[in-house]
């Protein structure tokens, strides 16, 4: 009678260990398997549809090709990385944001949704390649240099890996994310966030404060909504230098204006009444819609869904919908600044990039990639020794944060792996190309695991907020420069370069 309980107590003994010994693995060891393991299984079931469904698996994760909707010019193929052909076309018209242009799937007139400073990425090379008569040319530099852009986390934590581990880690943070192929397969100039983020963490791990500060000022450049990392200033207590980098970010979005002088300063009011009206309903419902909004409400639009035959409602819960990421951006604003020092100035950034790119009613599924720069962190501290991630190092000086570790890690190895998933296959429509006009098929796609990305990441930011709130960091001086630094000096010498910041070699391990 005793046989079977204890085979199957021998079984969940069996099963407990295996589980701890996972668990008590380092953070980066957890991180660099779960987005080895997650690749694998999308492999797998990626073959499985492809053979046997005949699913178009990349247009699943990315986007279907056919995106050539105006005659551009510049197409490869049936490509034409749209979100770098629409903005050139419109940036070199005298007033972007007075003139609208045509999009499916309704065809109906859209306006430019960025500010000024958010078209220069795409005119320094839309513009020289359109006096050199070679429009092409312009694309197939921009994608190369957002390319370095988004690989720029993979490289530079592979310098402090060891031997083989370094393909390791650059596949994982690099050839294998899919956020970024995404954001290359989009044109998107969100990419090139990712190496100014990455700059901005290690400055603020060495607390360069004057670095940082311009960092902030770059990246609310390329993305208005971007100019919030300028909390993790504040909450430093580096009100100098807080109050010039929010001073830097209006006049430098400001000053970009004035490259269109035709209707300034009206393209001012024209350019955000653009952006105020973008978010249709329909939009916020999307698939690759990535939204902490999407996120938190996913749960009732499920339940209405299935009451409604499988379709939301227009309007159903329209006003909280577009006002819950907004809420959580002010909840998380508030709990940093009174937290203070508590909380490591690295973690505040974390929190605060990841809250600033997901806050919006929709985030498309390429605003992602900011999981890279985090993902380089997980894997190489920027003063540690060679193998040693940021949570490594903070165990080694007695700050040990179990649960901010894995929530952090799982969050950001899931949003870089996505996985197919055959719960249900849609047919989507491909629109007329080159400015022709209806449906010209479909193809079939199945959803994905990216909803699962917001959701982890808002409570990797709850458990960080909460756990610093509960025990503050220990201070272990590491740095004597850093234990010198205090709210009125928090400039760095101007002999410290970006270049030294992020490129500095690891320390040699001991002959």
């Amino acid at each position: 009678m005793n046989r079977p309980l204890e085979v199957l107590s021998g079984a969940v003994t069996a099963v407990r260990e295996r589980l701890l010994a996972v668990t008590c693995q380092s953070e980066r060891t957890i991180m660099l398997g779960t987005i080895l393991l997650a690749s694998a299984v999308s492999a797998a079931t990626g073959y499985v549809l492809t053979q046997c469904y005949s699913v178009d698996l990349l247009s699943s994760l990315l986007y279907y090709p056919n995106d050539c909707w105006g005659d551009w010019g510049i197409n490869i193929g049936r490509h034409c990385f749209s979100d770098y052909a629409v903005i050139v076309v419109s940036g070199m018209r005298p007033n972007p944001w007075a003139y609208p242009f045509f999009l499916p799937p309704d065809y109906q007139p859209e306006m430019i949704l960025y500010p000024a400073a958010g078209l220069i990425p795409h005119l320094l090379f839309g513009l020289p390649a359109e006096w050199f008569g070679a429009p092409r040319l312009g694309l197939i530099g921009y994608l190369f240099a957002l390319t370095i852009a988004v690989i720029s986390p993979a490289l530079w934590a592979a310098r402090g890996a060891r031997g083989l581990e370094r393909v390791v880690v650059f596949v994982t943070l690099g050839a294998a994310a899919i956020p970024a192929w995404a954001v290359i397969d989009r044109g998107n100039s969100a990419g090139f966030v990712v190496p100014i983020a990455l700059v901005f963490f290690v400055a603020l791990s060495r607390h360069r404060w004057g670095l940082a500060a311009i960092m902030v000022v770059l990246a609310a450049m390329v993305k208005p909504q971007f100019a919030v990392l300028a909390v993790a200033l504040l909450a430093a207590r580096q009100w100098r230098l807080s109050g010039l980098a929010l001073a830097g970010v209006v006049i430098s979005n400001i000053a970009a204006y004035l490259l269109w002088p035709k209707d300034f300063p009206a393209t001012i009011t024209q350019s955000f009444r653009n952006m105020m009206t973008y978010n249709s309903f329909g939009a916020l419902l999307d698939a690759h819609n990535v939204s902490f909004g999407k996120a938190v409400l996913m749960i009732p639009d499920g339940i209405k869904a299935s009451h409604m035959g499988g379709k939301i409602p227009d309007g159903f819960l329209a006003g909280p919908r577009s006002m819950i990421g907004y809420a959580v951006l002010a909840l998380v604003v508030v709990s940093v600044l009174a937290l203070g020092r508590r909380i490591p100035p690295v973690m505040v950034g974390i929190v605060l990039l990841s809250t600033a790119t997901l806050c919006a009613p929709y985030t498309s599924f390429y605003y992602l990639v900011f999981v890279l720069p985090v993902a380089g962190l997980i894997v190489r501290d920027p003063d540690g020794p060679p193998g040693a991630g940021m949570f490594d190092q903070l165990a080694t000086h007695g700050d040990r944060r179990r649960a901010v570790g894995i929530c952090v890690s799982l969050a950001a190895a899931l949003s870089i792996s996505q996985v197919a998933v055959p719960i249900q296959q849609l047919h989507v429509p491909i629109f007329g190309q080159l400015g022709a006009r209806g449906v010209i098929g479909t193809t079939a796609i199945v959803p994905t695991t990216v909803p699962v990305a917001p959701i982890l990441w808002l409570v990797a930011c709850v458990v960080i907020i909460v756990s610093y709130g509960r025990r503050p960091a220990h201070s272990h001086g590491s740095d004597p420069d850093k234990a010198r630094e205090s709210p009125q000096d928090g400039a760095f010498s101007a002999s410290s370069s970006t270049s030294e910041l992020i490129t500095e070699s690891a320390p040699q391990e001991p002959a």
